[in-house]
């Protein structure tokens, strides 16, 4: 065998191996993000995001509270929705402006999807966060799917132990209940809010449901 042959028949082998490995290695390798100007604008502010984040909600309560006292309704505060979408950026873990802003989305603009959406993209850097659970909750049964609504109610149960929060949280998860005709779970719903209040709130459903789960 000539030396030309076999030095085509070693190229051909490491070509064919580096063919197999070369999927091997994109898995291996993450891909890089892409950077967006964004992103390269705030990084430069570092430490200092947090603070100015809580400087702009300084600024919008105090905005807001002047509005209001001025009769002017939340959703006609047309400097509020940028202000609190500049502060989610600055920073995402403050729940209060995702769920203000989410509520202003809804109530005052009627775009419940964008709220959901706001909701959830706060829940992603905070998912244990009560209120953003809480405001899920209330988004799903307004669309009337109650097994959402209950599975973030639980959530947000889970999440804080005000004894105020636990009660708002019970109480979606029992009417999820009701609307989804769970006895089973809905007595079970109904027995934390007893202990909760020291009385059953509900002693009517509770006794039918009790008599549902007996037939």
């Amino acid at each position: 065998m000539s030396k030309a042959v076999l030095m085509l028949g070693l190229w051909l082998g490491v070509a064919g191996l580096a063919g197999y490995l070369k999927p091997e290695y994109v898995k291996l390798n993450p891909v890089k993000p892409m950077v967006r100007y964004q992103d390269v604008l705030l990084d430069l502010l570092g430490e200092g995001r947090t603070m100015l984040a809580r400087y702009l909600w300084f600024k919008m309560d105090t905005m807001h509270e002047e509005q209001d006292d001025q009769k002017v309704a939340t959703f006609k505060q047309k400097e509020v929705v940028p202000l609190l979408r500049m502060i989610n950026y600055l920073d995402p873990y403050l729940t209060d402006a995702y769920d203000t802003l989410s509520y202003e989305l809804y109530y005052g603009y009627h775009k419940l999807d964008n709220a959901i959406e706001l909701i959830e993209e706060g829940l992603r850097y905070s998912p244990k966060a009560y209120d953003l659970n809480f405001r899920r909750a209330f988004y799903a049964e307004k669309q009337k799917d109650y097994m959402t609504s209950f599975d973030y109610a639980r959530r947000a149960l889970e999440a804080d132990q005000d004894e105020t929060h636990n009660l708002a949280a019970l109480r979606t998860m029992y009417r999820a209940t009701v609307q989804a005709h769970d006895p089973r779970t809905g007595m079970q719903v109904v027995d934390r809010l007893t202990a909760l209040i020291g009385r059953n709130p509900y002693p009517d459903q509770y006794r039918r449901w009790k008599e549902e789960m007996k037939s």
